[in-house]
């Protein structure tokens, strides 16, 4: 696992839902049952901060940290994907993005989040998605003030267009082959705690702590490569429903465990990190 990458995922799935700070000893704590050592932790808090993912206040010899402005908005794009249920049915329409003066400073940042909406490149400089919202379109133009700077289109499926035609375009574009592998791996390797869980096994609140984190962790690095497409689109028997089911099922079973880990060991300026939030009991339903 990448240090900085793990880290994210616990700003995002945990530290986002209580209190949206914390004590730079405390994610150590957090994060050494999973092999990452003080040293490694500090140090990849250190880069995300001046790679602007981070904010820093400091209370005389101690570093209290929360997601930055960009950090915050960038999670809560994967958290709409990782914590909610699939979109609705596909109606054939979809969506063209072309940037046209886009600045090459952020070009890179633009891609990644469009990424996460569901858009791939289908031709050079050009974005595609199947259906989507005009609302994430337009909230992301505006937090990168590019609103005069990209094309939007919308387009329609036409009827001489075969399925199999349009799936094989969307198995090449998508990846979905090696998407399909991954959540084979996935499934592979969480499905037994699933199964250990519903035969009555309680792992201990830091063990559930550490379980969803990974669980989410693994999860968000597919998602990342993924996007939300229409079930007619997928090919038949789609591993990343099953994925998505066990995610579902293994969450519910290791929230409250782990919560009492979080509120127990973890510290932010106040002392220990208050409850969740409300939307935390909104993930997954």
């Amino acid at each position: 696992m990448r240090a900085k990458s793990l880290i994210i995922t616990f700003f995002g799935d945990v530290v986002s839902q209580h209190g949206r700070e914390i004590w730079l000893g405390s994610a150590a704590t957090a994060l050494q049952g999973l092999g990452i050592n003080d040293r490694l932790v500090r140090t990849s808090v250190f880069r995300l901060t001046k790679e602007g993912w981070l904010e820093v206040d400091r209370e005389g010899r101690r570093s209290f940290y929360r997601f930055s402005n960009f950090g915050s908005l960038e999670y809560q794009r994967a958290a709409r994907r990782i914590y909610s249920a699939r979109g609705e049915s596909w109606q054939g329409r979809w969506q063209l993005l072309i940037p046209t003066t886009v600045d090459e400073k952020i070009r890179e940042d633009l891609r990644r989040s469009l990424n996460w909406l569901g858009f791939r490149t289908i031709t050079p400089g050009t974005y595609a998605r199947p259906g989507g919202d005009l609302d994430t379109i337009k909230g992301l133009l505006d937090e990168f003030n590019i609103e005069q700077s990209v094309v939007l289109m919308d387009a329609e499926t036409s009827s001489i267009t075969t399925k199999k035609a349009l799936r094989e375009v969307v198995s090449e574009h998508w990846k979905l082959d090696e998407l399909a592998a991954d959540y084979a791996d996935f499934i592979r390797l969480f499905g037994p705690l699933g199964q250990a869980i519903s035969k009555g096994k309680k792992p201990t609140p830091e063990e559930a702590f550490q379980a969803r984190l990974l669980l989410i962790h693994e999860y968000r690095r597919i998602l990342l490569r993924d996007t939300p497409l229409p079930e007619d689109l997928l090919p038949n028997r789609w591993k990343g429903t099953v994925a998505r089911q066990i995610v579902s099922s293994l969450y519910r079973a290791l929230a409250e465990p782990s919560e009492a880990f979080v509120v127990a060991e973890l510290e932010n300026l106040q002392g220990h990190l208050p409850t969740a939030s409300g939307s935390f009991y909104q993930r997954f339903k």
